[in-house]
């Protein structure tokens, strides 16, 4: 089923379980995999007769034989017969008839290599362990659906397009009160020498946000020169972000610099200088997460070290 070129290429056989290496270029798509599987069940109910004989090399080839995956054979060989559809050399030992290998399930098909593939399955008992597995799975999850095992699958989904609706939902809220925060900030600008500086801590504010706040405060400034500095505490930690406008960036200031005290302040350092090609993209911008606020006050230091 998946070519001439489908060649073994290594083997694992146990009561319950067996691997099955060989050669293919691609994952094997989900349909053929289960007419695979249906394709061994078939031959396994059929029950063929499984018939060990001996001969030489060259009668077991000229018969038919296959020799596997470039293993050495002497002259005398072991060919074994399973019912009219397999022939093959093989000195191991196999099952008399087809229906002791009971039912097959295939588990997965994997990559193991360039251009290998890897498929595992059970048999016999390994495959009624695994489906009473799955079935006990299926009930409880059913269960916690409120609804049939056999209506799952879809209460599931239902559910999962819900969430991620109302997880969009609030990604649009948690953006709209971030730029509503950001305009407060802004509005709390004060002149200083030819431009504007805010210095203000925030919270309930993650960490992963603080930065992308900054930089959006400061895109409500205008054209004018400008520095915003906010400071925030997250899990015991003092964390700080920093962004210039690109004038006073041109000019020579860094967003890292301008955080390096404050860092120092709480225990750490600020953040490494953008390259040439992060400066051309979006406004210069650092931040920093340090051990924790150090002073009195047990606020962030961000006010007090630069202002």
């Amino acid at each position: 089923m998946g070519g001439d070129h489908a060649r073994q290429q290594g083997s694992l056989v146990e009561p319950d379980r067996l691997r099955f290496d060989f050669a293919h270029f691609t994952a094997l798509a989900p349909d053929r995999l289960t007419a695979i599987e249906n394709a061994v069940n078939g031959h396994v109910l059929d029950d063929p007769e499984v018939r060990a004989w001996h001969a030489d090399r060259a009668e077991a080839e000229a018969a038919g034989a296959i020799a596997l995956f470039g293993e050495k054979y002497g002259e005398r060989v072991r060919i074994v017969d399973i019912g009219d559809f397999s022939r093959e050399l093989c000195g191991g030992t196999h099952v008399a008839h087809g229906f002791q290998v009971g039912t097959f399930r295939l588990l997965n098909e994997s990559s193991i290599g360039s251009n290998l593939r890897r498929v595992e399955a059970l048999t016999g008992h390994g495959t009624l362990r695994q489906l009473d597995t799955e079935g006990r799975l299926l009930n409880e999850l059913a269960v916690l659906l409120g609804t049939r095992p056999t209506d799952a699958p879809g209460a599931l989904r239902k559910r999962l397009d819900a969430l991620a609706t109302a997880q969009q939902q609030l990604s649009q809220l948690r953006a709209a009160e971030l730029r509503h925060q950001a305009g407060h900030l802004a509005d709390q600008a004060r002149p200083t020498g030819r431009g504007q500086l805010i210095v203000q801590r925030v919270t309930g504010i993650a960490p992963d946000e603080l930065r992308g706040l900054a930089a959006d405060t400061l895109a409500r400034l205008g054209h004018r020169p400008a520095i915003v500095i906010l400071a925030a505490e997250h899990g015991g930690k003092a964390l700080l972000a920093a962004a210039i406008s690109p004038d006073l960036h041109q000019d020579g200031t860094q967003a890292s610099q301008i955080l390096a005290q404050a860092a120092r302040t709480v225990g750490g350092g600020s953040g490494r200088p953008r390259s040439p090609r992060q400066r051309r993209r979006t406004p210069p911008t650092s931040s920093h997460r340090g051990p924790g606020p150090r002073h009195p006050g047990g606020h962030p230091p961000a006010r007090r070290a630069l202002t």
